[in-house]
């Protein structure tokens, strides 16, 4: 049996049980519980990458199903049917609705002020899923808005005076994925450095950060499509993306230097204008010399990733 019919077959009948439980009525799951098995498939991927013998596999990869299910069924809670569900207000975000939420399109907005005090700001991202996209300058140090059918997010800031963390993450208990609809637009304001911390799902994030100070970004989710422009205002930035199956686009400088790290399996890969130094290891000749740096860090299995020169 080869490798990938292991893991393709294994992913597909974990799914495949999942729905027929569903359409019976023994197990209830949302799509964003579904969205957040998506570790099973670093699983299945890891044991038909194991030096053993192919009945070996089989046998792991049918205990790591049994075990699935075990915890399914011993946190069913955890799986049941919310139709209905409360908002509370928040001082900090206008919308129209009523007390009860069901599918209808609602309108969040955040803000937070800018101060001259700010050096540095985190900016910690509960993405889920829905389309995110950053690429717009604010007076504010921060806005947020969005039209959709999940949430409602929760904005919190911890008010240090001159390094914010701000977050953003969905009341638990409060995801509705039978019509997804999740646009959400990013602002910042340009003079304090920025770090990014998002965790996505089955989202599609994309930061245009030419016009920012971006020092770190670090992303962990499931299956996302990626894409990230950065500019050349900061020295150093690194870049961290723990993924499941993936698409990620990251488009730097071409006056910047940048190398490549991957411990990963890659379906395909696209590494235009590096040179590769050791396995896993790849980097622009201009590295060494240039006046800003980018390092990328990636840890996955994911389908694609293209890193381009602009």
């Amino acid at each position: 049996m080869k490798g990938k019919n292991l893991f393709w077959g294994g992913i597909l009948v974990t799914i495949g049980t999942l729905f027929i439980l569903r359409n019976m009525g023994v197990l209830y799951f949302n799509w964003y519980s579904l969205i957040r098995l998506w570790p099973i498939m670093l699983v299945f991927l890891g044991i038909t990458l194991l030096p053993l013998r192919n009945v070996v596999k089989v046998i792991f990869s049918v205990l790591t199903i049994a075990a699935l299910f075990v915890f399914l069924f011993t946190t069913k809670d955890n799986w049941d049917r919310d139709d209905s569900y409360r908002w509370s207000i928040n001082e900090r975000f206008e919308r129209d609705y009523g007390d009860e939420f069901e599918s209808d399109i609602a309108n969040q907005y955040f803000y937070e002020p800018y101060s001259s005090n700010i050096t540095e700001v985190t900016l910690n991202i509960e993405a889920i899923a829905g389309e995110f996209e950053l690429k717009e300058k604010s007076d504010y140090l921060f806005e947020f808005t969005q039209d959709g059918n999940i949430g409602p997010y929760i904005f919190s800031s911890n008010e240090r005076e001159d390094h914010p963390t701000l977050r953003l993450k969905l009341r638990d208990n409060t995801r509705n994925f039978r019509h997804l609809v999740n646009d959400i637009e990013l602002k910042l304001h340009p003079e304090p450095l920025w770090n990014f911390d998002i965790e996505s799902g089955a989202a599609k994030i994309r930061l245009d950060l030419r016009k920012f100070k971006t020092q770190e970004i670090s992303i962990a989710g499931g299956a996302s499509t990626i894409n990230i422009k950065l500019g050349d205002l900061f020295n150093n930035t690194d870049v961290y993306i723990q993924s499941g199956a993936s698409s990620i686009t990251l488009s730097i400088p071409e006056e910047s230097g940048c190398e490549i790290n991957t411990t990963t399996f890659l379906n395909s890969r696209n590494f235009d204008g590096f040179e590769k130094i050791d396995k896993g290891y790849y980097q622009t000749s201009n590295y060494d010399d240039a006046k800003n740096k980018i390092r990328i860090n990636v840890e996955a299995a994911i389908t694609s990733l293209k890193v381009r020169r602009y």
